[in-house]
């Protein structure tokens, strides 16, 4: 019998439990919800499901509750967390989901929003209902593509794209380079370009140079955030920064190369040498960061595609509230955001 447990998991007891599953990702991770709680108005609340006295698996959840009123929003991304191998089927997902909106929607009365870690066709949305929910209206399921970084540097470079390959060549030949590195000092030049970034392009992001800062500052040393910058000389011509966990290294921020580096291929240097770089810290999977063929710029969805990885689509998120009043107007506000975001 399945049973869901809510404890205050220290940061290491977080790490060792999530790390035991295949569908790790980065919103699961205990660093980034603290991050997203120091920085927000969030509170974290963290939860295993027990069979017997086995860990089968795990949630995280972001709360805001409403003062004096009750209730409030939870919301889950990419959780909960229950998959031991990519072949481990969704029957004891569908349990998951019911102990979930028994936990915060019955007891706690709150409206509950989910982004689960479940790709199409994975389940079917008669078990979703099964289990008392429904997908949200408008809302469509993250995209993106990984790419095998286990393989041989001359079997990923065979792999790119044709063209991608030649700006990268053309890059190596015009003296493009890549300065890599976790120290306080790389990261704080990366944080101030990316900020100047953003705010020339008038880009809304969550991912905002401030919940960067607090999650580097709560990550372990082996496990900080890699910044990689390209440059000509001493001119800096744009960078990207890397997260980190499981055997996945996740393209989570960027400034793209301005003028001058996009005329030298700065980008397909540093995304190489990033690759290379990660590969050799040993980790299995490049998450490319996002690549949606409706959402994704097009400039940025093909140079993503060029990398050649293998595209995913998660479901859409779905939902569980009480039919209240203070619920449906938690939940209209909670839509409007998300479309603002593009999600």
């Amino acid at each position: 019998m399945v049973r869901l447990v809510t404890e205050a998991f220290s940061q290491q007891e977080w790490t060792d439990t999530v790390s035991r599953f295949y569908d790790l990702s980065l919103m699961q991770t205990w660093e980034f919800a603290e991050a997203k709680a120091q920085t927000g108005s969030w509170k974290v609340e963290r939860a295993t499901f027990l069979d017997g006295e086995c860990v089968v698996g795990a949630v995280q959840a972001l709360v805001r509750a409403i003062p004096w009123l009750g209730g409030g929003l939870v919301w889950i991304n990419r959780g909960p967390l229950w998959r031991r191998s990519e072949s481990e089927d969704s029957s004891r997902l569908a349990v998951m989901l019911e102990k979930i909106r028994h936990h915060w929607v019955e007891q706690k009365q709150m409206y509950l929003r989910i982004a689960p870690p479940i790709r199409e066709g994975e389940l079917d949305l008669k078990t979703l209902e099964a289990a008392g929910y429904r997908t949200t209206d408008g809302s469509t399921g993250w995209a993106s593509a990984i790419v095998d970084i286990s393989k041989s540097e001359e079997q990923l470079r065979r792999d790119l794209r044709r063209k991608w390959r030649g700006d990268l060549n053309s890059a190596e030949r015009q003296g493009v380079s890549c300065v890599m590195g976790r120290s306080s000092d790389l990261f704080e030049d990366f944080l101030s370009y990316y900020e100047t970034f953003l705010s020339g392009k008038g880009f809304f992001t969550s991912v905002t140079p401030q919940l960067l800062r607090r999650m580097q500052e709560l990550l372990p040393d082996e496990r900080k955030m890699w910044v990689f910058e390209g440059r000509l000389g001493h001119e800096r011509l744009g960078g990207l920064l890397m997260a980190c966990y499981g055997d996945t290294t996740l393209a989570l921020a960027g400034s793209s190369p301005n003028e001058k580096g996009r005329a030298v291929n700065s980008g397909n240097l540093v995304w190489w040498q990033m690759m290379l770089k990660m590969k050799e810290l040993g980790y299995r999977w490049l998450d490319v960061g996002g690549a949606d063929p409706k959402r994704t710029p097009e400039g940025i969805l093909h140079f993503k595609a060029g990398l050649r990885g293998m595209p995913y689509q998660l479901v859409n998120d779905f939902e569980a509230h009480d039919g209240g009043l203070l619920s449906k107007m938690i939940r209209s506000r909670v839509s409007r955001a998300r479309q603002a975001l593009g999600a």
